[in-house]
């Protein structure tokens, strides 16, 4: 990317975002929210390309309870527990509403760990599990800040939540009032998500450690690699407007410039988001399909109250 006039640029005006390095992490101690994996598509039927990322979460969790949820089942625990939520809930044209929010569903009732199917895990959660009841990622840094001049954009494809905590009781109870959204994003997804967030921790008066608080991981945990549908449209941006940015906005020019797209993940990333983009069905080949229990023999599925 050639950003006109970078030559001239001070380039110690332009420091790398984010972090150096990981933590301090307790290395034993209990775990402060449930040691349960969960993950969900439409059936147990699974598109072969997600079979080697789903079976990551089990070999590097060996001990963790592995459920898993389908459309049915996913609206049986909201019909079952939640009912005020599923006229919203069946309103929903598009399924990834629904799948944005059976997760904070499921987060609240059971706790524990969820992960969209194109999420890697590469190093086990129990160290940061430790320290924190509630981890919310957020997308790589350049994504909110090319787009529209802000920092920390809570993604929902990785979540970790004690159960019954305020900040998913939060995102569940008011998916209703959310409903009419336009956009998926500000409905029930990472947009919802953050407003929610925003207000949460600003009404919260406790440190991230708190049993009622929740931490915001650096991009490097858990989305280390930059979105390549995203990518051209970012470069092209910073290409046609830099010189008219705010400064946040140039600095993640810089460092989208820097770093590129083919980024690896860090010793200390947590996971890998893959950027399938599922809900875009016509991008990918979702060939296969493998049953889940065929390579996830442990997976549990709810039957109901």
């Amino acid at each position: 990317m050639n950003i006109p006039g970078y030559d001239q640029l001070d380039m110690s005006l332009y420091p790398d975002l984010g972090i150096s390095g990981l933590e301090d992490l307790p290395a034993d101690g209990p775990l402060r929210l449930e040691q349960i994996i969960h993950q969900t598509w439409k059936t147990t039927s699974i598109p072969a390309r997600y079979v080697a990322w789903m079976t990551s979460w089990v070999d590097k969790h060996p001990t963790w309870r592995y459920m898993f949820w389908t459309d049915e089942s996913a609206r049986k625990l909201i019909k079952d527990k939640y009912p005020e939520i599923l006229p919203s809930y069946d309103s929903y044209l598009e399924p990834i509403r629904r799948a944005d929010a059976m997760r904070y569903v499921i987060l609240y009732e059971y706790g524990g760990v969820y992960a969209d199917l194109d999420v890697e895990s590469l190093i086990p959660l129990n160290s940061i599990a430790r320290k924190y009841t509630c981890i919310v990622p957020q997308e790589p840094y350049e994504h909110p800040i090319i787009d529209s001049n802000f920092e920390h954009l809570v993604i929902n494809a990785v979540m970790a939540c004690r159960k019954g905590h305020p900040l998913m009781k939060r995102l569940m109870e008011n998916l209703p009032d959310h409903a009419h959204m336009w956009h998926l994003l500000d409905s029930t997804g990472p947009h919802y998500m953050t407003l929610h967030y925003r207000h949460y921790t600003r009404q919260f008066t406790g440190a991230p450690t708190d049993n009622d608080g929740v931490y915001l991981a650096p991009a490097e945990y858990f989305f280390p690699t930059i979105d390549p549908v995203k990518f051209p449209y970012m470069r092209e941006r910073c290409w046609q407007r830099f010189r008219s940015m705010s400064h946040i906005q140039q600095t993640a020019c810089v460092n989208l410039r820097r770093h590129g797209l083919q980024r690896t993940p860090y010793p200390y990333s947590f996971t890998n988001h893959h950027w399938i983009h599922t809900y875009f069905m016509t991008r990918y080949s979702l060939a296969g399909p493998s049953e889940l229990r065929s390579f996830i023999p442990r997976a549990e599925i709810y039957q109901g109250a």
